[in-house]
């Protein structure tokens, strides 16, 4: 007789095993983000809806800014995009230095029964100047019209005090912006 394994609840049922030797089950899965916002009221929405400067040899392209200053790590897990024509977005993580020209913006809580803030600096405008040094993790072309949903599977991780930044390749193009933030612990 083989091992049998039982509920833990005290109610004696057994599980099943199908004719190809697997165990038969119902689950129900969710994404870890649904979870940290549903338990603990920590997932968050940026957006923007702006025109960025034409993208020139002074003006790079930078409309989006956000520093995490919070002791867990900031987990970016999806981006909304729309251009009015053909524009070319990227993400980059680690630029460095003081953003200059942006205008400070609060995360909206995606949980309507929290009251928690997203703990960092964040930022949107037409030509945010100050920063270098970051390397472009993400880069995707939107055609005109409209919208896009990206949702990378490997997430862009920003541990405490690091930065993301968002520009776009040309500019002068009216653009919507929107990316879904949490905040978790590593789990092994």
């Amino acid at each position: 007789m083989g091992l049998i394994i039982e509920g833990g609840t005290g109610n004696g049922y057994s599980v099943a095993v199908n004719a190809d030797n697997q165990l038969q089950t119902s689950a129900v899965t969710v994404t870890k983000e649904h979870k940290v916002n549903h338990a603990d009221g920590q997932a968050y929405s940026i957006c923007a809806s702006l025109t960025p400067a034409e993208v020139t040899g002074a003006a790079l392209g930078c409309f989006m800014y956000i520093k995490n200053t919070s002791n867990t790590d900031m987990i970016i897990s999806e981006m909304m995009m729309y251009a009015a024509s053909a524009e070319t977005f990227s993400v980059k993580l680690g630029d460095s230095g003081t953003p200059i020209g942006g205008t400070t913006t609060t995360p909206s809580n995606r949980n309507a029964g929290s009251g928690n803030v997203a703990t960092g600096t964040f930022q949107t405008g037409t030509d945010i100047t100050g920063l270098s040094g970051g390397a472009t993790v993400f880069g995707f072309t939107k055609a005109t019209g409209s919208s896009e949903r990206v949702a990378p599977s490997s997430t862009f991780i920003v541990p405490k005090n690091k930065i993301a930044t968002v520009y776009v390749g040309t500019g002068n193009i009216a653009i919507r912006f929107g990316m879904g933030i949490s905040y978790h612990k590593k789990h092994r």
